[in-house]
């Protein structure tokens, strides 16, 4: 059921309230608990490499049980902020991202943010100002995506930021890929959007942790990402650029001490993967390394990104960012 919490109390960065505080461990918690308690995958042997359909198959028994609809976060409208005409806003100087990926995409900050300059959020076909949390993707609580949109509006690369937010806290990429189970939701999204003249400037993928958790090898992540980013770009076409980044940290549960740091697992497999997947003859290209990034004492519950995690993870986007087809103009 969707949580109807109350986020929009003042602009600029708060906690939450005590009410709002149990939606802390959302899916993507649970989800990597069942992975690791049941997954049962070791590395794939050297060789020719795996085709997608066949991880999909070898994989199916251990893939956390994603609920398509749960907790997603939904906008509950500020009288002072109105709603804005999508259209109306600047063409070709507006980035439209569509993110998505697995909690850490989502809206598990433990601080929500409230954007301050023209930083918005595609719901129900309008575009409203981004108050934490942000409507489509799990979650009740904060993400880094309005910190990230403050600050590309202010370093001029943009004039105006619309995120699309569709994560699910606990997914694979194999939920993702061709056949999953959000994999409609992923194209449909790409479609729609461009359907209302809004097309993706940029699609963001930040996921990792639950194939980490199930044991994928590196070829086997690696070729169904691969054809995960094919088909996106076959909805989106040559110039949206689209970014990965690299993912895996987590607190194994079987352990569970959140401030022992021999508790946390990464796995370089998937990371390199990801590492791999860049592109940039195809616009495909290296997002920020949350393993390296965030470390394990700067994860709230052993998984999910402080506030200071997550203005770190903004800040880390932007030289990225500026190497994509951003508009020309120097950047402040």
């Amino acid at each position: 059921m969707p949580s109807l919490c109350d986020f929009f109390y003042r602009a600029g960065e708060r906690p939450f309230t005590r009410g709002c505080a149990r939606f802390g461990f959302v899916a993507g918690l649970a989800g990597l608990t069942v992975l690791a308690l049941f997954a049962a995958g070791t590395a794939a042997a050297a060789g020719e490499a795996p085709q997608p359909q066949a991880v999909r198959a070898k994989y199916a028994p251990f893939l956390p049980v994603v609920s398509s609809e749960g907790e997603l976060a939904v906008y509950q409208g500020d009288p002072d902020l109105p709603v804005v005409d999508c259209a109306s806003l600047p063409a070709g100087r507006t980035m439209v991202a569509l993110v998505f990926g697995q909690s850490n995409a989502s809206n598990t900050v433990d601080e929500g943010y409230d954007a301050v300059k023209p930083v918005y959020a595609f719901s129900d076909g309008s575009c409203r100002r981004v108050r934490d949390a942000i409507p489509g993707a799990t979650g009740a609580k904060g993400s880094a995506w309005a910190r990230l949109g403050d600050r590309v509006v202010d370093s001029g690369l943009y004039d105006a930021v619309v995120f699309v937010d569709i994560a699910r806290g606990g997914s694979s990429v194999l939920h993702w890929s061709r056949g999953g189970q959000f994999h409609d939701l992923l194209t449909g999204s790409l479609d729609a959007l461009a359907a209302r003249g809004l097309p993706a400037t940029h699609v963001l993928f930040h996921q990792g942790e639950a194939d980490c958790a199930m044991g994928l090898s590196r070829q086997e992540y690696g070729a169904v990402l691969a054809e995960l980013l094919g088909d996106i770009r076959a909805h989106v076409g040559p110039r949206t650029d689209v970014f990965v980044s690299r993912a895996s940290l987590f607190l194994d549960p079987a352990c569970g001490d959140r401030r022992n740091p021999g508790c946390y697992r990464s796995c370089p497999a998937v990371t390199a993967a990801q590492t791999e997947a860049a592109d940039p003859e195809r616009r495909i290209f290296a997002g920020p390394n949350t393993d390296l990034l965030v470390p394990w004492f700067d994860r709230s519950d052993g998984y999910h990104f402080t506030s200071r995690a997550a203005d770190r993870f903004a800040a880390a986007w932007m030289p990225l960012l500026a190497r994509g087809d951003a508009p020309q103009r120097q950047i402040r």
